[in-house]
């Protein structure tokens, strides 16, 4: 069974509208060329992650079975944590959570998965926690999963900007805003409509924030973007190179001089992963490949079980040596030739596709007033 696209042919179009605009006269054309034809900045296309940091997700039972099952992670050599919490923890509960881990050598990410979900609450006791126990806040770099427009029928945003008013004096390398477009991934066929949805989204919240007072290039500095890689390799790579140049037109289009580039979380697409853990395993070192060719900031992989089985120590062990295997390879990874002339066309031709339909949804009044998506 195939596990990537590693055919330097492009696959059929079917419903990929988005290929249509591959065929040019020059298809060996670089990327930079085909961009500044667009008026697009070009720096940014060819950026590769130099580093990243390799991600664990955590969950399991008590708190102090969750503080236990973090600092495995961290001994096994994870640089960033996420945890998955299905109920509201108070300052006593964090501290539980939190006992033994060092705080200012590991990132610190929250995502609250339940009804009645209040990631501003949990924000606030997660810096009484930190000031109680001595931490410096400048130091403790990480997020809260916000997405009002995700949770919400009445998006929260008044809270929202007050903990972005906080962040920015308080907490530069902390992240109160994400937008999380694992919701809108159908697939690479339909990777144009994946990327507009998330860009448009990602303006509406920039908007949201402005209407209330808060500077949009601040809080484009404490905002995230969350995006699946799976099965197909040119194409994950291709759509997180296209998600960068996208967000810096974005940003353009808004008057945001010099941004930072964005920061995306790159996670497994759990719906591709199958019940053999062999396969498994070659399908998370392509995504590992994927993710850092195309320029992600974090990595979350799926343990080896796959999709609908219980995470077991083993299926965790090898997620974790796929990434430091790509961590600390010398050499690049041979399990798949990188098609460079390949990927610069996907790339182009998500860029322009996606581009076409953000502005669709723009003519409609944005993300939240959109009928036809």
């Amino acid at each position: 069974m195939p596990i990537t696209d590693t055919s330097t042919t492009l696959p059929p179009a079917g419903n990929e509208s988005w290929l249509a605009g591959l065929e040019t006269d020059q298809p060996d054309a670089d990327i930079a060329a085909a961009l500044a034809a667009l008026g697009e900045p070009t720096g940014i296309a060819l950026r590769q992650a130099t580093s990243w940091e390799a991600g664990a997700y955590v969950e399991s039972g008590e708190y102090k079975d969750i503080n236990l099952y973090a600092r495995e992670e961290l001994a096994a050599g994870a640089e960033a944590l996420l945890f998955r919490l299905y109920q509201q923890p108070d300052v006593e509960d964090i501290a539980t959570i939190l006992q033994g881990i060092p705080l200012a050598e590991v990132s610190l990410h929250c995502s609250l998965r339940y009804p009645g979900q209040d990631p501003a609450e949990l924000f606030r006791d997660l810096v009484r926690y930190l000031r109680k126990a001595g931490h410096d806040l400048t130091t403790i770099s990480g997020s809260v999963d916000f997405d009002p427009l995700l949770d919400w029928s009445e998006p929260p945003f008044p809270p929202l900007v007050r903990l972005l008013f906080f962040v920015s004096r308080w907490m530069p390398q902390f992240r109160v805003l994400q937008v999380n477009a694992a919701g809108f991934n159908n697939g690479i066929g339909e990777a144009d409509s994946e990327l507009a949805l998330a860009i448009a989204k990602g303006a509406e919240y920039l908007h949201q924030v402005e209407d209330k007072g808060y500077s949009i290039a601040l809080a484009n500095r404490h905002l995230k973007f969350a995006f699946t890689v799976g099965t197909s390799f040119h194409g994950d790579i291709a759509k997180l190179r296209a998600f960068r140049i996208l967000w810096a037109k974005v940003l353009e289009s808004l008057g945001v001089e010099d941004p930072p580039a964005a920061h995306i979380s790159a996670h497994t697409d759990i719906t591709t992963m199958q019940q053999d853990e062999a396969e498994n395993k070659i399908a998370l070192q392509l995504q590992t490949r994927a993710a850092s060719l195309g320029g992600a900031d974090l990595l979350f992989l799926a343990p080896a079980e796959g999709m609908h089985q219980a995470a077991t120590d083993s299926g965790r062990l090898l997620s974790r040596q796929v990434m430091m295997e790509a961590r600390n390879a010398n050499a690049p990874s041979t399990l798949v030739k990188v098609d460079e002339a390949y990927l610069e066309d996907l790339t182009v031709g998500l860029v322009k596709a996606a581009w076409l339909r953000y502005k669709h949804i723009e003519d409609q009044g944005g993300f939240a007033n959109a009928v036809e998506l």
